[in-house]
């Protein structure tokens, strides 16, 4: 009698902890309903689906001032760290890993373009001669896909590539590229870029406004849309909250507008100046004002000396109120970031970088109050 309360106990307190045992949490692949274009890829080092991980090199010099600097040598030290040592372990941790028959792009790249709750990561088919990678129509790029797994790994959402119109970047080279993670959590906007270095250029280099075509996916339901397609406009500026999306139309560059990326309602307003681009777009930390520099145009040879002048406008899209600032000035102005990745000195003042080589105030940094229209030099660049 004692010996089946005994077993009865047993399997009691064996079934009571079965029961109060965690359930792993099943990872959710779903495929979105509009998928994102091709994006491009270095060339691996290796057929296998691991990261590669290549050996640290650095220049005589730098060996050199590491060797009597202990500064230099002690962020050699955290660059080599971070590099061959840290990522692996993390990509591991983050389960980034291609199917078979797949290699991962640019491995070393994927914790910068991801963030501390998504992993963002591309696989790419490996042909079954690795020198075809580079051949012109050999490997189908369109069966390439990107993945973004949440890093507590219970939501894994897949982009095949196949399933859009990739061809204009039907090529080894380039990824699709995190533009922004909104700070809700909610979105990831992405756009195609070639690595290294930009998709293309610009009606006018000099301001800089090439991005791309703009995708955005939910991450809580995997929807993936497209925003803007590259010959719409010429540039694009996400408001610091995530809420607004300011751009200027492609073919009619006085033409700017304020999308409002919640219900999607697009306000615009017309600059009535004779310009070849606008861009340049500064938001101001509250979103609630926007700094516009337009150009005008000259003929030129050189790309980078397309514009006789700017002018700055400042956009207010609560009423999608718009000034003028600064008359048409000749010294070429373009928005600089003064420190730490920021724009502003202070709520009413920019930076700006004069690239008007044909001035004596090219390579010069200035600063711009958008209140009082006043310009004062600050210092050379950088």
């Amino acid at each position: 009698m004692k010996f089946k309360l005994i077993v009865s106990f047993v399997i009691f307190l064996l079934l009571f902890l079965i029961g109060c045992s965690p359930q792993p949490i099943v990872a959710q692949t779903l495929t979105p309903t509009l998928k994102p274009i091709v994006t491009n890829s270095p060339k691996p080092t290796a057929t296998t689906n691991s990261a590669v991980t290549p050996s640290p090199t650095f220049s005589p010099a730098e060996e050199t001032k590491a060797a009597v600097d202990p500064k230099v040598a002690k962020a050699m030290q955290t660059q080599e760290n971070f590099m061959f040592v840290a990522v692996p372990a993390t990509l591991e941790a983050r389960n980034v890993k291609c199917k078979d028959g797949f290699v991962l792009e640019q491995g070393l790249d994927v914790v910068r373009t991801s963030n501390d709750k998504w992993t963002l990561f591309t696989c790419s088919p490996i042909p079954q001669n690795i020198n075809d990678r580079w051949t012109p129509g050999v490997v189908d790029y369109g069966k390439r896909y990107t993945q973004i797994i949440k890093t507590d790994l219970s939501k894994t959402w897949t982009i095949q590539h196949n399933t859009f119109d990739y061809s204009t970047i039907n090529r080894p080279d380039a990824l699709m590229t995190p533009y922004r993670w909104t700070a809700d959590g909610k979105y990831l906007y992405l756009y195609p870029r070639s690595y290294p270095g930009g998709s293309g250029g610009t009606d006018s280099m000099s301001l800089e406004t090439y991005i791309n075509t703009l995708y955005r996916i939910n991450l809580e339901t995997g929807e993936f849309e497209l925003v803007l397609r590259n010959d719409q406009y010429d540039a694009l500026a996400l408001s610091p909250d995530d809420q607004f999306l300011v751009y200027s139309e492609n073919k009619k560059p006085d033409v700017i507008h304020v999308r409002n990326m919640e219900n999607g309602n697009d306000l615009q307003v017309k600059l009535n100046e004779d310009i070849i681009v606008s861009g340049g777009f500064v938001w101001n930390s509250e979103s609630t004002k926007v700094v516009v520099i337009i150009g005008y145009g000259k003929q030129a040879e050189n790309s980078y000396d397309d514009l006789s002048g700017t002018a700055i406008f400042v956009l207010t899209p609560k009423n999608m109120h718009i000034q003028k600032v600064l008359a048409k000035d000749s010294r070429i102005f373009t928005p600089y970031k003064c420190s730490d990745n920021i724009y502003w000195l202070d709520k009413n003042t920019i930076c700006l970088y004069s690239i008007n080589q044909e001035l004596d105030s090219w390579n010069k940094i200035f600063t711009f109050n958008i209140k009082t229209g006043t310009i004062l030099y600050l210092r050379p660049f950088p």
